[in-house]
């Protein structure tokens, strides 16, 4: 059986990792049993989260690398019935979650202020085996290191309004796009569901404050949208409404 290393939820979301969620999403969705095992970062094969071992023992990183190689191995294919053209939808909606609308969610994270004072006790929470007396000095070492990401990718040059505008048009595009659909291309939902919901969900669903928050809640498709892939791929967590802090945990 694959063995999903991955860190383990809070505040109610399957992951706080969005790559995380949208990887055990697909494995739902998909069908491929997998055992979630702890996280240990001294064998990422990337330096990143997700990885997996294969049933071989293999180690694999990356979430997309993963789910094409598991397309090819298991022969599932969630996006069977997308049409050439449905198909250059989902991959252009999926990048512009892992591509751009990530760096939106990390500024949301890392940068804020006063988003940082609540995400560092998440971070500070992870540290599973860390001694109490270094747990705040790592946390605001890894802050430095993503800040150090963001601004390196492009985003961390803007002022947060431009981020936020970003993100927004973002958020924009997926509720357009939805509509009044179920799932991103009909009644069943695909690899882009996974993808899209999860980065959502990561953004909307938190106790962080941004204006993409507000935007995206005001939207009540997307909202009943992040409601529906929850209970098809997550039917074991309790329902979530538009506020997160009922979970927060």
């Amino acid at each position: 059986m694959i063995r999903l290393v991955q860190p383990r939820g809070f505040w109610g979301l399957p992951n706080l990792s969005p790559a995380c969620m949208k990887l055990e999403s697909w494995l739902r969705l998909a069908g491929i049993p997998y055992l979630a095992v702890p996280l240990d970062l001294a064998q990422t094969p990337k330096g990143k989260i997700p990885y997996i071992y294969l049933e071989d023992g293999t180690r694999m990183g990356d979430s997309t690398l993963i789910i094409e190689h598991l397309k090819a191995t298991y022969g599932r294919e969630p996006d069977a019935r997308l049409t050439a053209e449905q198909r250059a939808i989902s991959l252009a909606f999926r990048r512009m979650m892992k591509e751009d609308f990530y760096w939106v969610i990390v500024h949301t994270r890392y940068k804020e202020e006063r988003n940082w004072e609540c995400y560092r006790q998440v971070v500070i929470d992870m540290m599973d085996g860390v001694p109490e007396e270094k747990q705040t000095i790592l946390a605001d070492f890894y802050r430095k290191r993503i800040l150090e990401q963001l601004q390196g990718q492009g985003m961390g040059l803007h002022t947060a309004d431009e981020v936020y505008r970003l993100g927004i048009e973002d958020v924009r595009a997926v509720s357009d796009f939805l509509g009044d659909k179920p799932f991103l291309f009909g009644e069943e939902p695909t690899t882009a569901d996974a993808t899209v919901s999860a980065y959502l969900a990561n953004q909307l669903q938190v106790p962080l404050e941004c204006p993409v928050k507000d935007f995206g809640l005001s939207r009540d498709n997307l909202v009943r949208y992040l409601q529906r892939t929850r209970a098809r791929l997550f039917p074991e967590l309790p329902r979530m409404e538009s506020s997160p802090l009922e979970y927060a945990s």
